[in-house]
């Protein structure tokens, strides 16, 4: 009897480790299939942009949590001798197995049974370039092309980057290189779609913003262009690296004062809301005030939005900006 029970332990562990086994094999064979259709296709895209562009890359990742990247990219455009490095690129999916059947994804957003991955979103990791790579200067002058007010003789207005910052002025700022990493994605559970986009300069600034709208996606209504999704609250945190007390340093370097400075940024903050057509000027004590504390020496500044009822976000621009920080219940802390 003991032996029968030795003998059926034994054969019992043994199934135990054969489908770990088969498990194993089955998985890293899944990856090394995937890895393969997508160099193939990587292959056969870079070789379709080669006249234009120089494409190199290390190699293809993935994660059993459903992240696909592409390692160790290169890039020189066009005309310009200077290449773009980036650490990886990739998508995040809800899982492995559903990067085995990402090729399919079109098919499964068409017809009755149409539907959407319940989450999904990209990210760029380590993104490289020297503020005097010749793709980042004309890129500087384009901006400038487009935003003809930047030109203006304003020095207050260029020392806080109102308008944004040159490349001349990023390297008085002390940077002389940009190491940008980001993602994006989205999420639907219950009923709800919740979108997240994430950015981080290094030794600049993060930002996180975080959106939940009432009502989900579906394939139909973005090809109808009938989304309209209604935002039932948002939350935006920034935190800053160096850039501010750099920035700072630079305005006092040019014979600006310590309130002059803070005005500065105080107008550019609110150029950036008109921008997008809200005047925190209405809402003062709740968003201004925090602001200029910030300014002042805080590290992270966090912006909510919680309205009382969900609003279309489109339909901001039909609103008097003036309107606006109410209609959205704005509010601002300082951390």
């Amino acid at each position: 009897m003991i032996a029968l029970r030795h003998k059926a332990g034994i054969g019992m562990k043994n199934l135990v480790v054969t489908v770990i086994l088969v498990g194993v094999l089955g998985y890293f064979g899944a990856k090394f299939y995937l890895h393969h259709e997508v160099s193939s296709n990587l292959e056969s895209a870079i070789s379709l942009v080669q006249p234009f562009a120089d494409i190199q890359y290390q190699g293809v990742s993935s994660t059993m949590w459903g992240e696909l990247s592409v390692d160790g990219i290169s890039a020189r455009f066009g005309n310009f001798k200077d290449r773009l490095e980036i650490d990886k690129v990739s998508i995040i999916t809800p899982g492995f197995w559903y990067l085995l059947n990402l090729g399919d994804m079109g098919q499964r957003m068409t017809g009755d049974d149409a539907a959407l991955p319940e989450s999904f979103g990209f990210a760029i990791e380590g993104l490289q370039a020297d503020v005097s790579d010749d793709f980042m200067i004309a890129f500087s002058k384009a901006a400038l092309q487009a935003a003809p007010e930047i030109m203006e003789d304003d020095v207050t207005a260029k020392c806080v980057g109102k308008d944004g910052f040159s490349m001349s002025t990023l390297k008085h700022l002390g940077y002389h290189e940009i190491v940008m990493s980001m993602s994006m994605a989205y999420h639907q559970e219950d009923g709800k779609l919740l979108f997240n986009m994430w950015a981080d300069l290094e030794d600049m600034f993060a930002m996180q913003i975080d959106l939940t709208f009432d009502g989900t996606m579906t394939p139909d209504a973005l090809a109808r262009g009938t989304f309209r999704p209604r935002m039932i609250d948002g939350r935006i945190e920034y935190e800053d690296y160096s850039i501010i007390d750099r920035t700072k340093k630079l305005c006092r370097r040019q014979g600006l004062s310590k309130q002059e400075i803070i005005a500065a940024e105080l107008d550019a903050f609110r150029a950036a809301g008109m921008q997008i057509g809200i005047a925190f000027d209405e809402f003062d004590e709740y968003v201004m005030e925090p602001y200029e504390k910030f300014l002042s020496g805080g590290s992270t500044f966090i912006l909510t939005a919680r309205p009382t009822q969900p609003i279309n976000l489109s339909q901001i621009n039909l609103y008097k900006p003036t309107d606006v920080p109410a209609l959205l219940n704005l509010s601002a802390e300082v951390q």
